[in-house]
């Protein structure tokens, strides 16, 4: 099933693409779009593509298979897994809920979910909302444990207590923001506290029905036949196989659903008909962190303040199928795109943004300018020690920093400086650290950690670092092994992870975007090993002395 209406599109060219689309030829936005997905063919998994102008679908799309097996054909019928696109509903419930006086925002966590440790200052519903919570990714635990899914299904449940054996936050809530899956799980099992019935029965009763949604729903039972949803499928050396969710987590994920409800969503909410325009508000407003700090993460949604025409997004991955959702009222239009394989994310390339840089003026999605710190002296002697290559495995990229007449540079681009140890690199957020410590933060993105390599420190790797490793917090074991090819980190299922040295004590673990920090007493006795994920800072797994082996 396709959907073009060519007058819709037409009048959507000429109130937006003026700038970018030669007049006489407003023909042409369709085979410009089209052009987009030519990656998608009829052998091959694809996609849904469907866009809005002021709640009415205008263009969508389908292209490629749902199912390779069968050669069945992906329509816009077909449901499609949205991965974190699927926050802003979970987010929605709560503001509902709010509304209808059965909870409040300021409420402790504590309040509705029993069990969870007290980290000193207590956890609010709203920290969940905005991701400023603290609290640990629980997959990334689940996987350092062996992820040993193929003999337990993963529920809701059995991740809160992998939540609740957390002995330490990432940090305190509300001091910062860092992406967490878990979050949006306890806000799912609060949605059930307090309304007193699923969190399924809830969304569908408040949001999906009243929104008109009428092809989506949640992947809340494993087991469950699903007529028309498609298989998702990754690229393994050159051959499609398939990558499907394999576990009952709903709220963060798992909303099946197609582009046109997508656009039915964004037509439904950004009209102030989800409680009205008081909710509506809640849901796109800045969030402040304690320290004054603006985190442009809303109630499931990114908020791009900084440009002409403020603009919602949100992306989703779970397993091999991708999504992202895009809003801009103050254009009228909407775009959603889902797809059934991951292929293109070894391009980089995500055909919604694609799809609104086409139909949008550039000056009302371009960033604002940025107001540039003034009269900051220059020491080059100072930042000479910033200078040097690094590395990361969370974000498995390498970044060279040298030193110029004016400044430091990347890339032979001088960087902006906002004071001695922070910079801009464009949008990208530069903080660094006396200690060889680089931090990355891209717009609308989390932190990533960049090492200085230390070149003579890798060369001689330390033997010492071979042993077993035991966290209570993961309840496993860890090894660091030797291997024919070097160290290697060895999980309790036998999975093995190349170790690449970074420095004295620090190895870096592309496979898992970890990295990998040796701790020492007084004595200079290894007594453990923290391991650092982009959403789990600091799980510490204890070293177990040879002679308890």
């Amino acid at each position: 099933m396709q959907t073009f209406n060519l007058p819709s599109i037409l009048v959507l060219l000429s109130l937006t693409c003026s700038n970018s689309i030669a007049q006489g030829d407003l023909n042409s936005a369709e085979r410009k779009i089209d052009s987009l997905f030519q990656c998608y063919s009829q052998d091959k998994p694809g996609g849904q593509l469907a866009v809005s102008l002021n709640g009415q679908v205008v263009y969508s799309k389908a292209w490629g298979l749902a199912n390779l097996e069968t050669g069945t054909a992906l329509t816009t019928e077909s449901l499609i897994e949205a991965g974190s696109v699927s926050k802003q509903f979970t987010a929605a419930a709560i503001l509902l809920l709010e509304k209808q006086g059965k909870l409040k925002l300021d409420d402790p966590v504590s309040q509705y979910i029993s069990g969870l440790p007290s980290y000193g200052k207590p956890i609010l519903i709203r920290h969940l909302i905005h991701h400023t919570s603290g609290l640990r990714e629980w997959s990334d635990i689940a996987e350092l444990a062996g992820s040993p899914r193929v003999l337990r299904v993963m529920d809701n449940l059995a991740a809160l207590r992998i939540i609740s054996r957390q002995k330490s936050i990432n940090n305190q809530p509300g001091e910062a923001f860092r992406y967490s899956n878990s979050n949006y799980i306890l806000l799912a099992l609060i949605v059930e506290k307090a309304s007193g019935t699923s969190f399924a029965d809830f969304t569908q009763q408040h949001i999906f029905g009243p929104a008109g949604m009428t092809h989506t729903q949640w992947r809340s039972d494993f087991g469950k036949v699903i007529p028309g949803r498609s298989q998702a499928y990754e690229i393994v050396k050159g051959t499609f196989r398939t990558l499907m969710p394999d576990d009952e987590i709903h709220g963060p994920g798992s909303l099946l659903t197609t582009a046109e409800d997508l656009l039915k969503w964004t037509a439904f909410y950004s009209s102030g008909k989800l409680g009205g325009h008081a909710l509506l508000n809640k849901q796109t407003a800045l969030d402040t962190l304690n320290d004054g700090t603006i985190n442009n993460y809303a109630a499931g949604l990114f908020i791009e303040h900084n440009m002409v025409k403020p603009m919602f997004h949100h992306g989703g991955a779970t397993a091999a199928y991708r999504a992202r959702l895009i809003c801009s009222p103050a254009l009228g239009l909407s775009v959603a795109w889902l797809s059934n394989t991951s292929m293109l994310d070894t391009v980089g390339f995500n055909p919604a943004t694609a799809v609104l840089e086409i139909l949008a003026k550039p000056e009302d999605i371009a960033a604002l300018p940025r107001k540039k710190s003034e009269g900051l002296p220059i020491d080059l002697k100072r930042l000479q020690r910033f200078t040097g290559f690094y590395k990361s495995a969370q974000s498995m990229r390498d970044v060279g920093i040298t030193l110029g007449k004016d400044g430091l540079q990347l890339s032979d681009i001088l960087l902006e400086p906002i004071d001695d140890h922070q910079f801009y690199f464009f949008n990208i957020h530069l903080r660094f650290n006396n200690a060889g410590g680089l931090t990355v933060t891209p717009p609308s993105s989390e932190p990533m950690a960049y090492y200085l390599i230390d070149s003579i420190a890798i060369k001689t790797p330390l033997q010492d670092h071979i042993g077993k490793y035991l966290s209570s917090e993961a309840e496993t074991t860890i090894e660091i092994v030797k291997s024919t090819t070097g160290p290697a980190l060895q999980l309790v299922s036998g999975v093995r992870y190349a170790l690449i040295p970074c420095s004295r004590d620090r190895y870096l673990v592309p496979d898992l975007k970890t990295d990998l920090l040796i701790k020492r007493n007084k004595k200079n006795e290894i007594i453990a090993i923290d391991l650092t994920t982009p959403r789990t800072l600091g799980l510490r797994f204890e070293r177990v002395k040879s002679n308890t082996l």
